[in-house]
């Protein structure tokens, strides 16, 4: 009896993860437009409310309609004109401007990301496995990971011992991002009493 050839197992394809992006610059732009026009409306139900007589006090924006039929040209017209239209320009430019990468890629086309406080501590916790670190400390940016280790090297030959293996510990981390980020590494003298291990 032939067995029958088993049904190939499908796996789904990865897709990469969206980038992780800051709020658009627009978006306080936006929602401070939206208050306005909110509180332009209403006004308007308050008056039509009024002219259907719901409610009985005065119009609001009676007198706006009374300047507006009074106003003639002025010389401060062209002047608040170029503002409107400079104030229009910037808010369309802070609408296409791309939004700012708020995360690290761990690769190319990565599904995993990574906010660069993260990678501090990583590189933290990779600089402390190197030998000789007592204590360590570390600021990340999208392009360099800066840390600081403290040993209780003496001389400075070991001192940059200490330095090349936290450079290979964290490096290792640090090319696993896209792009790479530079490795800064500051060695730091424990003082006389510090920590010992």
């Amino acid at each position: 009896m032939s067995e029958q050839p088993s049904a190939p197992v499908l796996t789904p394809a990865l897709t990469p993860a969206p980038v992780p992006a800051a709020s658009p610059r627009a978006r306080w732009w936006t929602i401070l437009l939206g208050l306005l026009l909110l509180a332009a409306g209403g006004v308007a139900v308050h008056d039509l409310l009024v002219v259907r007589g719901t409610i009985h006090t005065d119009q609001l924006l009676t007198p706006v309609y009374d300047w507006i039929a009074d106003v003639t040209y002025a010389d401060w017209v062209l002047p608040a004109a170029i503002g409107c239209a400079l104030v229009a320009l910037i808010l369309l430019v802070a609408t296409l401007r791309p939004r700012a990468r708020t995360h690290l890629s761990f690769g190319e086309d990565a599904a995993l990301y990574a906010r660069p406080v993260d990678v501090a501590r990583m590189s933290t916790a990779a600089a402390r496995q190197a030998g000789g670190v007592l204590r360590a400390s570390t600021v990340a940016t999208r392009k360099r990971i800066t840390v600081t280790a403290t040993t209780a090297a003496g001389d400075q030959a070991e001192r940059n011992a200490v330095s090349a293996a936290v450079s290979e510990q964290v490096g290792h981390l640090a090319a696993m991002l896209d792009p790479e980020p530079a490795v800064v590494v500051k060695i730091v003298a424990s003082t006389p009493g510090g920590d010992r291990r």
